[in-house]
């Protein structure tokens, strides 16, 4: 009965991974993405980012 029981713990445990990696995209593009195309990294939203002024770090006090 014990073989059993941990035969089907590691059944479940590797059909888990192996959905898991599927939603992923390890196994090809993910579910989640399918009908978009893919953009390069460079093309995604640079007018978002802006830089602010530069500042100085606060002193760090040390235990005398």
């Amino acid at each position: 009965m014990a073989a059993i029981m941990r035969f089907l713990f590691l059944l479940v445990l590797l059909a888990n991974v192996a959905v898991l990696g599927y939603g992923q995209g390890f196994m090809g593009p993910p579910p989640s993405e399918e009908g978009r195309t893919p953009r390069m990294l460079s093309e995604r939203n640079q007018h978002i980012v802006e830089f602010g002024e530069a500042r100085l770090a606060t002193p760090v006090r040390t235990l005398n």
